[in-house]
């Protein structure tokens, strides 16, 4: 009823502007003209929304239904400059066209594709053809040709109707969330099918011309000006396009009037110089689409911004030009060439699927995605019509009418099938493959057999678990509890969490020795110290090498079986698994697979202590997506690649090609679950929670400081220590009132590293407590060795008025972030190590480096005395940067970045501006 009552507002507005409008007066008439299509007809789509449409068939149908009757509204002038926009637009179509044809993505399958394209066209075009030839005199265009012109209409007629809608088919895929090789190839096949009716239709206009009497060129001079038309278009859209990829890359401001400019540029220079504009504009987007891909998202929002006005007018404009009386003798000719024209596309593509290699599961439905046609038919009939304005602008009726009901029925027929083909979200959330070492839950048995279930510690793991809680899937890990093999089916799964089961947890089982050589071995007494700038010599044996070898192919084995499409996304974890996608690329080439980095990336020179960084490197590279923490790790991982492998990498380092493959290199920070640390935090037992741990850990005292960390020794505990035993030292007047809590979670204590660290924590808290500890009074440190669960260490963080964490080289540190999204009161003081990652994107803390002891003591005497304004704007400012960066959308980031690396077209279609990100 709103949108109802806006329409016909903005209706009487018009109507009330005209009346106004007097003799000798010349009012703004195509803007208002402009606003009020705009407006209306961005109504219409949002209307249409609602029956599952997308919302550029409410464009495309208000202005080719509506359109007509706006004649009694919108005056002549009006309507000139609606029409000014018709070629800037029909530009813009088929430069959105050509943006959407990855060359990339079609790869190896580029001609088993170019064969089903060819007999599809091939075998609609004869069949409409023929039946056009033999009931031209029934047709509304012009019965009465006969001879070499009957021949020219009918070929032209053929062209124009076997055409399809790039514009719509990104649409629907883009509405719907499709993901698959079904969109994937739909999106091919209509842009490279218009790229060939651009071509034959070029043919076709000069065929035409000269049966026509509209050319007075003949022989050799008709080929000349063919060639000029075509290759010249091509040649002048390449360059454009190479042009506007360099100034995407090297400039890339105001893209947005740039593109216009461009489809400007294309369309005027195209006239003027007898060369075919909606050919050059569909180059230049092919260009830019496989030239400068990185540019990709501010194209995308340039595309968002400046698409949706330009191609409503055009709509509009058209279906302005219309004759109401004409269209309706024609009606029923329409629907009868749309049925015509389904049977032909349906019987071309059984014909292709028998000609190519394409799936057949897939390729059954592809017919359903060709029917819709939109911004390429109209811009080639409008063409006809500017030619041939008699005939032509008859042939431009039939196939508006012809389009308005192909818009009707195709979006719906291409839902039907995606659906069918598994491609579209329906009731069912996306499932999704989780593969790391570490499982989210451990089952053990405790004293007299009973079985209890924990959760893995650490941000990672509860992040992960939060994500397959909302994605449902498989989680793979290795079984590492007492109680693991006990709970588990035939297949070796259970589902988690136990008390609200979401998704599956496979588990994989691996003899004590194997384990030891690949985890504790070659994974963390090498790699961990090898990334890890700290004091430990990597260590790199051949024998635990082997077992990381064997350990990951088995991981891949679990991943292949519990696989059910290659559409399936596989986000692999950490620097345990760095050669999982290379084994299971063996099984299944078409994998599409993401792994996040979770620790630093070494500097090339570090990364030459290591005997096989190339064997690691090039598992890496096997994954679609490889994604790190900061950006300086990514730079890193680039220049490794570039040292060590014979591999080609863009200027920017985003994309790598090694071994006939390409990999996107990207950098992501983790977040955490912000709203479920939120949620317990405001619960009501959290405060029952809080006494409880009072009572347990002695808490008496005045002030409290916390630190949670695992016992490794990248997290700096000593050096935190030796500060606040500088701190005691300084202010004597501390002891008694104030009281560190220290959370050490045991971790890899049978590695020589880990247990002597953990020795000198012990006897560092000893120390700090004997000297600065007053009998009958809170400790200075109380050390609690052990994990626990969210809402006790919510809880704390909540009492704390200080957090420190002080790594000496960490990936990102999610102690810091969960500290931060706790604090709903505003309050309290986050010491961050500035060689954390969490240092670079949480600015408002205490940035300390952990190495200076003396620094670090100032720091932790400014957090207590620091003043409470002083503390709650800190506090707000970066609850508002975590909250901003949850671990769902570091999840979605990925994995739709590992998605659109196959349906990366621009999907400007489907959105209103104000979805366009800012």
């Amino acid at each position: 009823m709103k949108r109802l009552l806006a329409v016909a507002l903005v209706v009487a507005a018009v109507v009330w502007v005209r009346q106004t409008d007097t003799a000798g007066t010349d009012p703004p008439t195509t803007a208002l003209a402009l606003g009020f299509t705009l407006i209306v007809a961005m109504l219409t789509g949002e209307v249409l929304r609602r029956f599952r449409l997308p919302r550029l068939t409410g464009y495309l149908l208000f202005g080719l239904l509506v359109g007509p009757y706006l004649g009694n509204v919108i005056t002549q002038p009006m309507a000139r400059g609606l029409q000014t926009v018709n070629g800037i637009a029909t530009a813009l179509i088929a430069f959105i066209a050509g943006l959407t044809l990855n060359f990339e993505r079609l790869g190896l399958r580029m001609a088993g594709t170019g064969r089903f394209i060819a007999t599809t066209i091939g075998v609609a075009m004869l069949g409409l053809f023929s039946v056009a030839w033999l009931s031209w005199a029934w047709l509304p265009v012009a019965p009465d040709a006969a001879g070499i012109a009957k021949l020219a209409m009918v070929t032209l007629f053929a062209i124009v109707v076997i055409s399809f809608s790039p514009t719509m088919t990104a649409a629907v895929i883009s509405d719907t969330g499709a993901r698959g090789r079904l969109s994937d190839l739909v999106l091919a096949i209509v842009v490279l099918a218009d790229l060939v009716a651009l071509v034959v239709f070029s043919v076709a206009m000069q065929f035409a011309r000269l049966a026509l009497g509209a050319g007075t060129d003949a022989g050799v001079n008709v080929l000349v000006r063919l060639a000029w038309e075509i290759l010249g278009a091509l040649a002048f859209g390449g360059l454009v396009g190479a042009l506007f990829a360099l100034y995407l890359r090297y400039v890339g401001r105001e893209v947005t009037l740039i593109l216009l400019s461009v489809c400007v540029l294309l369309s005027q220079v195209g006239r003027t110089q007898g060369f075919e504009p909606l050919l050059a504009a569909m180059a230049a987007g092919m260009v830019i689409q496989n030239v400068a891909v990185p540019q990709g998202d501010a194209l995308k929002v340039a595309i968002q911004r400046g698409a949706l006005p330009v191609l409503v007018v055009f709509f509009v404009a058209t279906g302005m030009s219309l004759q109401l009386d004409a269209l309706a003798q024609i009606g029923f000719v329409a629907v009868a060439v749309v049925a015509l024209r389904i049977a032909l596309i349906r019987l071309g593509v059984r014909a292709a699927l028998k000609a190519s290699e394409i799936d057949r599961r897939t390729g059954e439905y592809v017919w359903t995605g060709l029917i819709s046609q939109a911004g390429i038919t109209l811009g080639l009939v409008s063409v006809v019509a500017t030619e041939f304005p008699t005939w032509g602008s008859r042939l431009q009726m039939l196939l508006i009418a012809v389009i308005a009901i192909d818009e009707l029925i195709g979006p719906a027929l291409f839902r039907i099938g995606l659906a069918r083909a598994g491609e579209i979200e329906t009731t069912t959330r996306r499932p999704l493959i989780v593969v790391s070492n570490r499982e989210p839950y451990l089952h053990n048995y405790e004293n007299h057999g009973r079985i209890v279930v924990s959760p893995a510690t650490g941000g990672v793991a509860v992040a992960l678990d939060a994500l397959m809680r909302e994605r449902d899937g498989v989680w793979i890990a290795h079984g590492d509890g007492t109680a693991d093999r006990a709970v588990v089916d035939a297949a070796d799964k259970v589902r988690v969490p136990p008390d609200s089961p979401s998704y599956q947890l496979r588990r994989l089982w691996l003899d004590p020795e194997e384990y030891a050589a690949y985890y504790g071995g070659f994974a963390n007494e090498g790699l961990w110290p090898l990334c890890h700038l700290v004091d430990v010599r990597p260590k790199f044996r051949s024998e635990e090498w082997a077992a990381y070898q064997s350990v990951n192919a088995r991981f891949a084995a679990a991943i292949d079986e519990e696989l059910p499409t290659t559409e399936t996304p596989v986000f692999i974890q950490d620097y345990h698994l760095a050669l999982v996608a290379g084994s299971l690329r063996e099984r299944r080439p078409a994998a599409r697979t993401a792994l996040f980095w979770h620790i630093p990336w070494p500097y090339p020179d570090r990364l030459r202590i290591c005997p096989w960084r190339r064997e690691i490197l090039a598992g890496l590279l096997a994954n679609d997506l490889v994604a790190f923490q900061l950006e300086s790790d990514r730079r890193s991982f680039v220049l490794a690649v570039e040292d060590e492998l014979d591999a080609e990498i863009e200027a920017d380092g985003q994309r790598i090609w090694f071994r006939d493959r390409v990999s996107t290199v990207t950098a992501v920070p983790i977040g955490v679950d912000y709203d479920r640390i939120q949620g317990v935090g405001g619960e009501s037992a959290l405060a029952a929670e809080q006494q409880r741990l009072r009572t347990t850990f002695g808490l008496g005292a005045e002030i409290l400081g916390l630190g949670v960390d695992r016992l490794d020794y990248t997290k700096g505990i000593p050096e935190r220590l030796e500060a606040l035993d500088r701190v005691f030292t300084r202010r004597p007047e501390l002891r008694g009132r104030m009281t560190f809590l220290q959370i050490g979670v045991p971790s890899r204590s049978n590695l020589d590293s880990y247990s002597a660290i953990e020795s000198e924590i012990d006897q560092k808290v000893r120390e700090v407590n004997e000297r600065h500890g007053i009998p009958g009074l809170s400790p200075p440190v109380y050390y609690h060795k052990g994990a626990l669960q969210l809402p006790s260490l919510v809880a704390l963080y909540r009492l704390a008025h200080f957090c420190i964490v002080s790594s000496l080289h960490d990936g990102m540190n999610l102690v810091a972030k969960e500290f931060v999204a706790a604090r709903e009161d505003e309050d309290g003081v986050l010491v961050l190590s500035g060689l954390a990652g969490a240092a670079q994107e949480l600015r408002e803390a205490l940035i300390i480096n952990p190495y200076d002891i003396d620094d670090f003591a100032d720091a932790l005497t400014r957090a207590l005395d620091m003043p409470v304004e002083e503390r709650r704007g800190r506090m707000r400012a970066m609850r508002r940067i975590v909250a901003g960066r949850n671990v769902f959308s570091w999840a979605s980031d990925i994995l739709e970045g590992l998605e659109s690396l196959w349906t990366k077209p621009l999907q400007y279609a489907a959105r209103a501006p104000e979805d366009a990100p800012m």
